[in-house]
């Protein structure tokens, strides 16, 4: 069963393929691309943003844009993205698959930004049609100009379907949670 990108069971091959190519075709759900790596947008209505300092230089700045770049953040909170080893990169579609017990929330997204520099690394991706939520969650890896490494994960983003809105409050402490285990688990791929 599945309502609103939440279903009861785990998806069949053939269910993961139908709801990526479904998604392949869709366009986002939001009007506010780029968003969450635009800074001049920061302050707009419901946007925030969770950072932690992972390490400094340049080898630690380069294994955290390694873990982005790996799906290490996702994959930290025990997240699957498929299509398996998907690149980041502009245009990429991807279910984004969290478990919680009997309960699967099945999140199609596409990458809508993707910033690849000497100093910093980060990509954007939109929710898609099936999403619980509608908005964009952005992923950065910054060498900052007193040597320190940051990873920061920006969002603006809010429930897109019933169930989602019914449960907000649950939805938010979860999303924090969440949030928490991305930054946790970059720290933890830089250190260890």
């Amino acid at each position: 069963m599945n309502v609103g990108g939440l279903r009861f069971g785990r998806l069949t091959d053939a269910e993961r393929d139908r709801l990526l190519s479904r998604a392949r075709r869709a366009s986002v759900t939001y009007d506010h691309e780029g968003s969450t790596l635009d800074p001049d947008r920061w302050t707009a209505p419901g946007v925030h943003g969770h950072h932690v300092d992972v390490g400094t230089g340049r080898a630690a700045f380069d294994a955290a844009a390694t873990a982005l770049r790996t799906w290490v953040p996702h994959r930290g909170i025990g997240a699957d993205v498929l299509p398996s080893g998907q690149p980041v990169e502009l245009g990429a579609t991807v279910l984004v698959i969290l478990r919680w017990g009997p309960l699967f929330v099945v999140a199609p997204d596409r990458i809508v930004a993707v910033v690849d520099g000497p100093r910093r690394f980060a990509f954007a991706y939109g929710t898609l049609p099936g999403h619980p939520e509608r908005g964009e969650e952005s992923y950065t890896a910054e060498l900052r100009d007193d040597g320190t490494v940051r990873v920061t994960i920006r969002v603006q983003a809010g429930p897109a379907t019933l169930p989602a809105r019914a449960l907000a409050p649950v939805v938010r402490r979860l999303q924090a949670a969440a949030l928490s285990g991305y930054l946790r688990a970059a720290a933890d791929y830089v250190t260890g």
